[in-house]
């Protein structure tokens, strides 16, 4: 896959976990990968005060995150200047550095700039929903669509480079019921470190309730599970020993790391009878 080139956008330095197999995968026979990160993650949690301060985490995190993306031979990882927005209703949102707080404009054209530089076969990015809604995973989406589209459209942002319209758009079809049932499956085994909070347990109940999204294409990455848990261990700042990540048992480690899931957004397609499978799915033809 030496011609292919692969454009992912993510909100946070650890959000990319939805997709390191496919990224591996793709690394892994050739193709040329690049990683957009749209803050450094500043206002994170920080599950050992050894390794950060609340002054230093946005340093630490992108240290964390190029350690993460190393495991999987993924050098191109590029940082937009936003700051990390936190959660909605915090003070944070009403920073004027956040990315909750970006003209959708100044966003859109950095994203689209990008686009037309790298030409990706295949572009990964949030799905509508931002996973549970964070702000950053929401505007990640919105104006990640939006750059796609704007890419392909030489009257837009003319001086961004000539257009690219030749490459295929997904989000990630991981759902919260997927991770709630393993949150659930590990409080059952006795295997969590303190009883799940009662705000957390409401929304797992709640996503429990909820039909899965629909999907067009899955990978199957479970040749990949070593280097994701490699690459996730790496967010050791978000991910301490009593994380559930450090907390999978060996016989769930297929069932939570195994597979990748997607919906492709553009060009628009109806799921399949079956998800197609596999990383030729996900290009366009022809380009292998």
């Amino acid at each position: 896959m030496n011609n292919v080139r692969i454009l992912a956008a993510y909100g946070h330095p650890d959000d990319e976990g939805q997709v390191t197999g496919t990224l591996a995968s793709f690394v892994s026979r050739g193709a040329k990968v690049t990683l957009v990160c749209a803050t450094r993650g500043e206002v994170g949690e920080i599950s050992d005060p050894a390794l950060a301060t609340p002054e230093t985490l946005g340093y630490v995190r992108e240290l964390e995150l190029r350690a993460a993306m190393a495991q999987i031979g993924l050098g191109d990882v590029r940082l937009l200047p936003y700051r990390d927005s936190g959660m909605a209703g915090t003070p944070e949102n009403d920073d004027p550095r956040s990315l909750h707080q970006q003209p959708a404009e100044a966003v859109v054209a950095q994203l689209a700039t990008i686009i037309r530089e790298v030409r990706p076969h295949a572009v990964f990015t949030w799905d509508p929903t931002g996973g549970y809604g964070h702000p950053d995973h929401v505007a990640v989406h919105k104006h990640m669509v939006a750059a796609f589209d704007a890419a392909g459209d030489p009257a837009q942002f003319p001086a961004a480079g000539a257009a690219w319209a030749g490459g295929h758009l997904y989000w990630g079809a991981f759902t919260m019921k997927r991770f709630a049932n393993m949150w659930l499956e590990l409080e059952r085994r006795g295997l969590m470190p303190e009883a799940i909070e009662p705000d957390r347990r409401a929304r797992f109940e709640a996503a429990l309730q909820q039909p899965d999204p629909p999907l067009t294409h899955m990978v199957d990455v479970s040749a990949f599970i070593d280097q994701k848990r490699r690459a996730a261990s790496m967010h050791r700042s978000q991910f301490g020993e009593s994380s559930m990540m450090a907390r999978i048992p060996e016989d769930l480690r297929a069932m939570f790391y195994g597979e990748e899931r997607f919906l492709r957004a553009r060009p628009e397609a109806a799921p399949p009878g079956a998800p197609l499978r596999g990383l030729e799915a996900l290009l366009p033809n022809p380009v292998l």
